[in-house]
């Protein structure tokens, strides 16, 4: 593979696996990271991670930059050369912030400077972007969310607003303002499944998984609906993306497709768990049930060609690896 990627947000949990897909694919890439302090880890853990890496392969393949997406600096020198650009940085806190704006600056003014630098080479071909099922189906209820779906912001709190305002200002940009290159939104819903190797990610979704069975919530959970996708699924949808002429000008929700609840997530957990674990799992909720979300992953399954990890695989892997890395 002779283009170069750049991906941004280098040290998140998705980055994680876009990186060791596209490194196992040979390709050239520049990533991002906010902190250089996490290099060192994030280059240990991609080589350990995959049979086919070595050392010398990750730093022949691999440059990593320091750059913020708040900030001008340092992108018209990263974006040198890029041919294909994955938008993976945006935070996703456990608790949501004080101040909305320290999520919503972020994610939309971010997503937009991406944008802009990539508009400004002759290079870039295509870019696909992280958003989620939040900036689809809250707010409001419908029989099944499909991509034409869009969260109301009027009734959500800081998460879903950002990553819907993100959105929304990215695909107005694209429409007003003539770019050379395609662009894409992928939509997963929460994002589970294995760690990569020798890397304590702090992945909001892990961390949620971990509260189901580290004491967190042994006297019941929320009365919610769950989805969930399988991590190494995510990043190889965004990837596939970049060359898919059908996922185009589209936003694609994924999803591992059942609606289950948070003490079904503990069922399947009971059987994937060691025992000693058992005793925090939660059997009941705390409230009665809401309303099921469906959502439809059609577009996903056709543009893609795509069947899903099941999610029941997805728990087994991100429990293995909370337990591995001794978080609990």
């Amino acid at each position: 593979m002779s283009d170069v990627y750049l991906v941004t947000g280098g040290s998140g949990y998705l980055a994680g696996f876009v990186l060791l897909n596209l490194l196992e694919q040979g390709a050239k890439i520049k990533t991002t990271l906010l902190f250089p302090e996490e290099e060192a880890q994030l280059r240990e853990s991609l080589y350990s991670s995959s049979d086919n890496l070595t050392k010398e392969i990750v730093d022949a393949n691999l440059k990593v930059y320091q750059a913020d997406v708040t900030s001008d600096d340092h992108w018209t020198e990263i974006f040198q050369d890029v041919n294909y650009v994955l938008h993976l940085a945006s935070p996703f806190p456990l608790v949501p912030p004080k101040d909305p704006n320290d999520l919503i600056i972020p994610a939309r003014e971010g997503t937009l400077r991406i944008i802009r630098f990539a508009s400004k080479t002759n290079t870039v071909k295509h870019m696909v972007a992280t958003s989620s099922f939040v900036a689809i189906g809250f707010g409001h209820e419908k029989p099944v969310f499909t991509e034409e779906d869009w969260t109301d912001t009027e009734k959500v709190d800081a998460y879903p607003l950002s990553k819907t305002l993100a959105e929304r200002a990215a695909w107005e940009y694209i429409k007003s303002t003539p770019v050379k290159f395609g662009y894409t939104t992928i939509n997963p819903v929460l994002m589970i499944g294995p760690s990569l190797k020798k890397q304590v990610t702090n992945s909001t979704s892990l961390n949620i998984i971990k509260s189901m069975f580290d004491g967190t919530n042994k006297d019941g959970v929320r009365p919610e609906t769950v989805h969930l996708v399988d991590i190494r699924d995510a990043a190889k949808l965004h990837i596939k993306a970049l060359t898919n002429k059908k996922a185009s000008g589209q936003r694609i929700l994924v999803a591992s497709g059942p609606t289950i609840t948070w003490v079904d997530v503990a069922n399947v957990l009971r059987t994937t768990l060691p025992e000693k674990y058992h005793i925090n799992l939660p059997t009941r909720e705390t409230g009665p049930s809401e309303v099921r979300k469906i959502l439809s992953i059609e577009k996903a399954k056709r543009i893609f060609n795509w069947t899903p990890i099941p999610f029941e695989e997805s728990l087994a892997e991100a429990a293995k690896g909370i337990i591995q890395e001794g978080k609990v």
